[in-house]
């Protein structure tokens, strides 16, 4: 029995079935499609964030950690980690090396919805000032990474450069910000 294309898996190649004690090598439905769970989660979490913040509510326990100047620093360096991961992504994409960004990808979606938790550890609120700035531009990439063409489906030819200068634009303006994040919590702190 041969492979055939299904219109309800929109393109995707549904495998026959496998005799009972066999396994198959392959799942029975392939493609490049990774789950979209890691939206639902990643829309949650911004929610809330967004709660906690419009609310002013603070857990007191992870604000008396976030006095402390150690914890500030390992948990600053653990979102800088998780930011400098994110970039693996499109560094290889850069140097053409698209099988293993692709082999990435999936935890790179996963991260990226994930990072309001490394975030709100840091930080429970979105700060003033430059601090501001940074958390506008940390949930503007949250945010342009979670409406991906898989999400909004949008399929225009122009879509996809849009969207890639938007969420990569917006990731270097972040890297920037968070280089002047370091200074000013070094130098003058």
């Amino acid at each position: 029995m041969q492979a055939r294309r299904n219109p309800i898996l929109r393109g995707r190649v549904l495998r026959p079935p496998v005799p009972l004690g066999e396994r198959s090598p392959q799942p029975a439905v392939t493609g490049t499609v990774t789950g979209k769970a890691y939206f639902a989660v990643g829309v949650l979490l911004l929610a809330a964030f967004a709660m906690l913040e419009l609310a002013h509510w603070r857990w007191p326990w992870l604000t008396r950690l976030q006095t402390d100047d150690v914890y500030k620093q390992v948990s600053g360096f653990a979102l800088l980690a998780l930011v400098a991961d994110q970039w693996r992504f499109s560094a290889l994409r850069a140097q053409g090396k698209l099988s293993q960004a692709a082999a990435l990808i999936r935890r790179h979606k996963w991260q990226g919805a994930l990072a309001p938790v490394f975030f709100y550890f840091h930080s429970q609120g979105m700060g003033y000032a430059y601090t501001l700035a940074l958390s506008v531009t940390f949930f503007a990439v949250f945010l342009t990474g979670l409406c991906n063409a898989e999400i909004t489906r949008i399929r225009k030819s122009w879509f996809h450069p849009v969207w890639v200068t938007a969420h990569v634009g917006l990731s270097s303006a972040l890297l920037l910000l968070i280089a002047y994040h370091v200074y000013i919590g070094y130098v003058f702190e």
